[in-house]
C-alpha cells in the first residue's frame, strides 16, 4: 500500500504543497520518481538511496516508484530529498507514519545522510500556516529562520538518522523555540553604511533634495560633472532612508531566503537593501528570471530599499526601458509557457549621469568639447518615459575642496534622520487605513485629491510652471507628492506655496 508524507514546493514566491507517495512492490530492484520533477528531483535517487544506507536503515532491493502529486506542476530542487526517503522508510516498514502526521518534511541529503540547507524557508513556512499544518522539520541550518513564524513546530535536523530514531521514540526531537519578530525588530539595530553625509562637504542643496527623496521614497536622478560627489551622495543616501517596519523586514527576508543570501548567525534583514548595479549586468540579473525556477533579480532584492545606477546612460537601453513598468506598478511578472512568477519591486530608485559625454557641459572652469549632436545623442540614452520617473531631477555643481582643512564637520545626519523620520511617522498615519499606500510617492489619483489640496493661487501657479516647462501629467502629479512631503517634513497639515515651489525646482532642470 502506498504511503504518503507532505512536502513543498516554491516557484517563485509562491508555495505548493506536495504529496510524496511510494509504493514498494515486488519485482526487479527498479526505482523511479513520477510527479514531473527536474534534473534535480530525478537525481536525488542516488542521494536517498546512499543517505537511506549510511543512517543505519535498509535501501529495499525491489521495485520502488515515489510519486509527486499534483503532478502537473513541475517540480524542482533538492529539498524533496528528506520527504522521499521518509516516505520510502514508511512503506518498506522500518519507521511508523504516525510521528508525521499534519507535518512538512523539506531537506537535502547527502551521501552520508546528512541533511543539508534549503532556500525560501520563510515562504515556505509561512504559507504551511495558513493550511494548518502544525510542524515542520527541516535542516537545522534553516531552523531559525523558519522560528520567525509563530504557531509552528519547528524541528531542525542534523541527520536522517535523527528521525528514524525519533520515529522509534528512542530519542525527543526538541522544537526550536519560536521567535518573535517585533521583539527582535525592537532589540537589534541597523548597521550604519561607511558613508555619511557628516563626510561630504557642501551640497546643501543636494543634500535637501536627497532627505526629501528619503522621506517620501522619491525616485532621483543627480546630474554633474565628474568628481563632484554624485556617486558618494547616492550611497551615503543609505543612512538616512527611514528604518522598516516588522512587516517590511518580513518581507525583504522573505525574497532574500528565496535567492539563499541570508546569514546563517542572523537570518534577518534589518537595514533597507542598498543594490548597486553595474552597467554590465544582464538583464535577467536585474529583472529576475532565468530557466525552471525564476529567481529575483535586483529590482526586487531591492525591494523596500534602494536601487542605484551609477552612470545610468552606460546602462544598456533595452535593461532601462525593461524597468518601465515595474517603475510603474512596483512589482514585475515574468511569464514562462505554462506558469508566470510575480515579484515585487517596490523599491526608490537612485541614479547619477554626466551631463555631456566629456562631462563638462555648463562647468564654468572647463570647456566642454563636446559637439550639439554628441550632447544630443548623449542623452537620448535616457529616454523621455525613463526620465519622467524620476519625482527628483539635481544638478550637482563642483564644489572646491579648498576648505577641506578648515572646515568643521557638522553632525547633521541624526538631525536629517529625525526629521525624515517624523515625516515619515506622519505618512503612515495617514494611510492607515489605505493597504495599497504608504508613503507618499505611492498615492493614486484619489489619494492625491484628498491630500495635496491647494489653494486656487498655487493650483494656478503650479499650472503656469507646468506649461512653462512642458511637465507630462506623471510629472505633474509627482510634483504634488514631493510638495507633500515637504510639508510632511515642516510638519504643516496643508501643502504651501513654498512647500509648491521647491517641488516645482526639483523637476525643473
Amino acid at each position: 500500500m502506498a504511503k504518503k508524507v507532505f512536502s513543498c514546493c516554491l516557484t517563485g514566491l509562491a508555495c505548493q504543497i506536495v504529496e510524496v507517495e511510494s509504493d514498494i512492490s515486488n519485482g526487479l530492484p527498479v526505482f523511479n520518481i513520477v510527479g514531473l520533477g527536474d534534473t534535480s528531483v530525478q537525481e536525488s535517487k542516488e542521494r536517498v538511496r546512499s543517505g537511506i544506507k549510511n543512517s543505519g536503515a535498509e535501501f529495499p532491493q525491489t521495485r520502488k516508484i515515489v510519486n509527486l502529486a499534483p503532478a502537473e506542476i513541475k517540480k524542482q530542487g533538492s529539498l524533496f530529498d528528506l520527504p522521499i526517503a521518509i516516505s520510502i522508510l514508511i512503506s518498506s516498514g522500518q519507521i511508523d507514519a504516525k510521528n508525521f502526521e499534519h507535518s512538512i518534511l523539506i531537506g537535502e541529503l547527502s551521501l552520508d545522510g546528512g541533511v543539508k540547507k534549503i532556500h525560501g524557508t520563510l515562504a515556505i513556512v509561512q504559507h504551511i500556516k495558513t493550511l494548518g499544518f502544525k510542524k515542520i522539520f527541516l535542516p537545522a541550518q534553516n531552523a531559525k529562520e523558519a522560528s520567525f513564524i509563530e504557531g509552528i513546530e519547528v524541528f531542525g535536523v542534523n541527520h536522517l538518522r535523527e528521525l528514524i530514531a525519533y520515529s522509534h521514540d528512542i530519542t525527543a526531537l526538541k522544537s526550536f523555540p519560536s521567535q518573535s519578530l517585533e521583539r527582535i525588530f525592537k532589540g537589534l539595530k541597523p548597521q550604519k553604511s561607511s558613508f555619511s553625509f557628516d563626510r561630504i562637504i557642501g551640497l546643501g542643496r543636494a543634500k535637501r533634495a536627497l532627505s526629501i527623496a528619503a522621506a517620501g521614497g522619491h525616485n532621483f536622478l543627480l546630474i554633474g560633472p565628474p568628481g563632484t560627489g554624485k556617486t558618494i551622495l547616492a550611497r551615503a543616501f543609505s543612512d538616512i532612508v527611514p528604518e522598516m517596519s516588522a512587516k517590511e523586514i518580513f518581507e525583504t527576508t522573505k525574497i532574500f531566503s528565496i535567492a539563499g543570501m541570508l546569514d546563517d548567525e542572523m537570518p534577518l534583514i534589518l537595514k533597507r537593501p542598498f543594490r548597486e548595479v553595474h552597467h554590465t549586468a544582464s538583464l535577467v540579473s536585474v529583472i529576475g528570471g532565468g530557466g525552471i525556477n525564476p529567481r529575483p533579480g535586483e529590482i526586487s532584492l531591492a525591494h523596500n530599499g534602494v536601487l542605484f545606477f551609477d552612470e545610468i546612460t552606460e546602462f544598456p537601453s533595452y535593461i532601462l526601458e525593461a524597468m518601465r513598468q515595474p517603475l510603474e506598478d512596483k512589482n514585475i511578472n515574468i511569464s514562462r509557457a505554462k506558469f508566470s512568477v510575480k515579484f515585487p519591486a517596490n523599491f526608490m530608485f537612485v541614479a547619477t549621469m554626466n551631463p555631456c559625454p566629456c562631462g563638462y557641459k555648463g562647468d564654468p572652469k572647463v570647456k566642454c568639447i563636446c559637439s550639439p549632436a554628441q550632447i544630443k545623442s548623449y542623452q537620448r540614452k535616457l529616454s523621455g518615459p525613463i526620465r519622467d520617473r524620476f519625482d527628483i531631477v539635481m544638478d550637482v555643481p563642483l564644489i572646491p575642496m579648498r576648505n577641506i582643512f578648515s572646515e568643521d564637520i557638522n553632525s547633521e545626519t541624526e538631525t536629517l534622520c529625525n526629521g525624515i523620520n517624523a515625516a515619515k511617522n506622519l505618512q503612515t498615519e495617514r494611510f492607515s487605513k489605505i493597504s495599497s499606500v504608504s508613503q507618499n510617492s505611492e498615492m493614486t489619483i484619489d489619494e492625491i485629491r484628498q491630500f495635496c489640496e491647494l489653494k486656487k493661487e498655487d493650483e494656478k501657479y503650479l499650472n503656469n510652471g507646468s506649461d512653462n516647462y512642458s511637465f507630462s501629467n506623471r510629472a505633474y502629479l509627482k510634483i504634488l507628492k514631493i510638495a507633500r512631503t515637504i510639508a510632511d517634513m515642516d510638519k504643516c497639515e496643508k501643502i504651501e506655496h513654498l512647500h509648491l515651489a521647491e517641488a516645482i525646482q526639483y523637476r525643473s532642470t
